[in-house]
């Protein structure tokens, strides 16, 4: 799944039992000369010290002391105005961090310097103040924030936080109704239906396929690959935490071929061991393979043709779901190669030299971070001694290109983790965001979606990805194969943080809904978010929905139309890859502190794409500014037959049938662990379940993609 800003970092590690400090500490400076009692007893009061402890990483800020907040994550700080604190914390997890305490309005009032060495500690001594709202890491602060209580446990922040009630970034949609289809799962990623609508095959990341019929979930799998799967849990490479229970790993996609009622041929995306071809310190490899069913439709474990292998550097940026196009080739989508930023180990160079890394905009020496274009019905056709299990398209971008490779069909991606064609043929591909946005794109041949060199519509930099750089290049270099093409935007992008409240961590892709149940959701995108929790502690899904802006918007052309690229303008002519396309400027820009602003992240005149952060000093991360008019419509979908309209559990992908029905498969922790994995279909309000949260006590801790980057994407 996104990273966030938090890269989703990495997962959570295990928590370690650390000695407690006493819950307050009295200090006093000697008298020089004897005085009364009282005298005395005014010094003391005066010179007092509250302590306060905590532990820093990048899933949150564990509470050490004083006891009432011993191991809470992002506990709420209870002061009292007047009083001196000396709040210290200890580096965790050895990525960069600091504190920074602000009012309601978001408005710095203290703040320390970055601090990354880990077991390092550092103290922060201020007085309390009534305006004292927050506390957070400027670096994580979708996942490293916590709520400030001054007075007589009062609310935040005072009398300020009860003035002005924050305006969500996603305003509440339409009401749907869940009505689950399927559970008993442990963590469901993946759904292909058939044409007859007889028969669901749900992808569990344990490694079972399961069958899901009127009587719901059978007794037996469809297909096990468990003894297939790298051991999930268990890590390679230089970035996942060894201790941690948060993966990304295992049965990834399963996807129908488009003849299934007759061939009984379905493919499927899994992660397996290194192998001989793995790179040393390497995690592991990501499989696409092909299997067929037996004369007595149950899949045949030994029919497996292997099709396509990616070497992985990293654990996370697996990508997922696969999908079939209308002309009939299989499209693959591939992360990065994982860990955070695009620039460690297993990361190429690429044209870009204000950037380390990295293989998002590296067409030639491998196949991450982008989605490939390949016919599974065919053999290698570039002549002899090509041995590959597919063919090549012979319209791919690349075919002709001496520079690429012919796989790609788009490129310039992070973790593209989820992917669907509408009835009209258009390719929807969402990407999870590193450590501010999110965003989904509608994805033509040839494409360039501009990670790393962007994030969403924005400028992006490895070397500060919470701060984005003034300017970076619109469009690719001009040399082959890239010919000087422009950087696509995408249709739908959202901050992590928004107006001081989190509006979510990393992006799950979706599908149109073309069903009749729900007029009001005909023809939008429905998607979704993983968890609404900083935390990443918590199942608080977000269901959301994009509908293409009243004007018209981009109009697509089909994959088997081969003669216009799929987000092509009105006034954007068909031309090869390297013409740039033109887009309109302007437009008014939500940002984090209210309000519109006269100067965006759109592409400028002069060749580059600006930003113009307001009050932005060194060391602070620019607030979220999101070019709304240049987006599709969002809003956030209201659920049915819970107390607030919420969904209580993490998203973890979603699947669609052949009537255009959309399934969200979900479940109640954010590890592969447990039974509360579900499928559930989107039904009117009315014809839905009443859901509600998990004990707490059924164990498991949520965390995200990247708890260590900085990005939640459970990349999920």
């Amino acid at each position: 799944m996104s990273d966030d800003s938090t890269e989703r970092s990495t997962p959570v590690p295990k928590s370690t039992e650390r000695e407690r400090a006493p819950s307050r500490r009295h200090v006093l400076q000697a008298a020089v000369a004897a005085g009364s009692v009282t005298a005395l007893s005014d010094l003391a009061l005066a010179q007092e010290r509250e302590t306060i402890e905590l532990g820093g990483q990048t899933s949150g800020w564990e509470g050490v002391a004083p006891e009432d907040i011993a191991d809470e994550t992002n506990p709420t700080l209870e002061l009292e105005a007047g009083t001196t604190y000396e709040l210290t914390w200890e580096n965790l997890d050895g990525a960069a961090h600091n504190i920074v305490i602000v009012d309601s309005e978001g408005e710095d009032l203290e703040r320390t310097e970055l601090m990354s060495a880990q077991g390092e500690t550092q103290t922060l001594e201020f007085e309390a103040t009534s305006e004292m709202a927050e506390y957070y890491c400027e670096p994580h602060r979708a996942t490293m924030r916590g709520d400030i209580s001054v007075g007589d446990g009062g609310e935040p922040g005072g009398d300020e936080a009860d003035e002005t009630a924050a305006e969500p970034f996603f305003q509440p949609g339409t009401e749907i109704g869940l009505r689950t289809v399927a559970e008993g799962l442990t963590a469901p990623t993946d759904m292909a239906a058939t044409e007859a609508g007889d028969r669901y095959f749900v992808a569990d990341q344990t490694g079972e396929l399961w069958t899901v019929t009127d009587d719901g979930v059978q007794e037996e799998p469809f297909l096990d690959v468990s003894d297939r799967l790298v051991e999930l849990g268990t890590f390679e490479g230089d970035y996942a935490d060894p201790n941690q229970d948060y993966d990304e790993r295992g049965l990834l996609g399963v996807e129908l071929h488009p003849d299934f009622a007759e061939n009984d041929r379905f493919v499927v995306h899994y992660s397996a061991p290194p192998n001989d071809e793995t790179p040393d310190g390497w995690s592991h490899v990501e499989v696409v393979s092909e299997f067929q069913a037996d004369d007595e439709g149950a899949a045949d474990p030994d029919s497996e043709r292997l099709l396509m292998e990616f070497q992985k550097p990293q654990y996370n940026h697996d990508a997922g779901p696969m999908a079939f196009g209308p002309d009939g080739y299989l499209y693959v989508p591939m992360g990065d190669g994982g860990g955070a930023n695009d620039d460690m180990e297993g990361h190429v160079d690429d044209w870009y030299d204000g950037n380390a890394g990295g293989n998002g905009q590296d067409v030639s020496e491998n196949l991450l971070g982008s989605v490939l274009r390949v016919n599974v019905d065919g053999n290698a056709a570039d002549g002899e001694g090509d041995d590959r299990p597919y063919a090549i398209p012979e319209d791919n971008p690349l075919v002709d290109s001496d520079e690429g490779l012919d796989e790609h069909y788009a490129w310039g991606l992070r973790n593209p983790f989820g992917i669907s064609f509408d009835s009209e043929g258009r390719l929807f591909v969402s990407d999870a965001g590193q450590d501010l946005f999110e965003e989904v794109n509608l994805v033509e041949a040839g494409g360039n979606y501009g990670w790393n060199i962007k994030e969403g519509t924005h400028c992006f930099s490895t070397d500060s990805p919470s701060q984005p750089p003034e300017e970076c290049p619109d469009s690719a270099t001009d040399e082959p194969p890239y010919d000087g093409q422009e950087l696509q935007d995408p249709i739908v992008e959202y901050p992590h943080v928004y107006r001081e409240q989190t509006v979510g961590i990393t992006v799950i892709g979706g599908h149109v809904y073309e069903a009749d149940g729900i007029e009001a959701l005909n023809g939008k995108y429905v998607f979704g978010d993983w968890t609404a929790d900083p935390a990443r502690q918590s199942p608080q899904g977000r269901l959301l929905a994009a509908s293409e802006p009243s004007d018209g918007g981009e109009e697509a052309a089909t994959p088997d139309d081969g003669d216009a690229p799929a987000n092509a303008t009105e006034d954007t002519q068909d031309e090869p890859i390297g013409d740039e396309n033109e887009t309109d400027d302007g437009g008014n820009e939500t940002a984090a502190d209210d309000g519109t602003e006269d100067d965006g992240f759109g592409n400028e005149s002069d060749g580059a794409t600006g930003t113009e952060p307001e009050n932005a000093g060194e060391g602070e991360q620019t607030e979220a500014v999101v070019p709304r008019d240049d987006l599709w419509d969002m809003e956030a979908l209201q659920v049915a037959g819970t107390e607030d309209g919420s969904f209580p559990y993490f998203v973890r992908q979603f699947g669609q049938d052949a009537d255009g029905n959309v399934y969200v498969l979900a479940n109640q922790v954010g590890v592969p662990e447990g039974d509360t994995g579900a499928v559930m279909e989107i039904v009117p309000p009315g014809e839905g379940d009443s859901l509600s949260g998990r004990d707490t006590d059924d164990g498991g801790a949520a965390t995200a993609d990247d708890q260590a980057d900085g990005n939640a994407t459970t990349d999920a």
